[in-house]
C-alpha cells in the first residue's frame, strides 16, 4: 500500500472544493489514482480526468505532473509519498 498526495488547481479544485488530499493505493499506478479520484468526485471529475475514447488521462487542456514536474500517464508507477498535481494548461501549456 502506498500513500499518494494530490494538489488540485483551477477546475480540479472547483470540483473537489479542496487544494489537495492523500489517497492510499493498493496498486501504485496513476490509473488507480485517477479512478479513485473519479469515483470520489463523480462524472464531472471523471470527464475532466479520463478520456473515455482511449481510457487514458484526458490531455485536452489538462496536465498531470509529478513532484519533479514530469507529465504522468496511466501506466506510470508511483512512489510512496509522491505528489501529483492536477492542472489546467493555458496558452498552449
Amino acid at each position: 500500500m502506498v500513500r499518494i498526495h494530490t494538489q488540485y488547481q483551477s477546475r480540479f479544485r472547483e470540483i473537489t472544493g479542496i487544494p489537495g488530499e492523500t489517497f492510499e493505493l493498493e496498486q501504485p499506478l496513476v490509473s488507480e489514482l485517477a479512478w479513485k479520484i473519479a469515483g470520489k468526485y463523480g462524472p464531472r471529475m471523471e470527464s475532466l480526468l479520463i478520456d473515455r475514447e482511449t481510457n487514458e488521462l484526458n490531455e485536452r487542456g489538462t496536465m498531470y505532473v509529478d513532484s519533479k514536474g514530469r507529465r504522468v500517464y496511466m501506466e506510470d508507477k508511483l512512489a510512496d509519498g509522491e505528489t501529483i498535481a492536477f492542472l489546467i494548461g493555458i496558452a498552449g501549456g
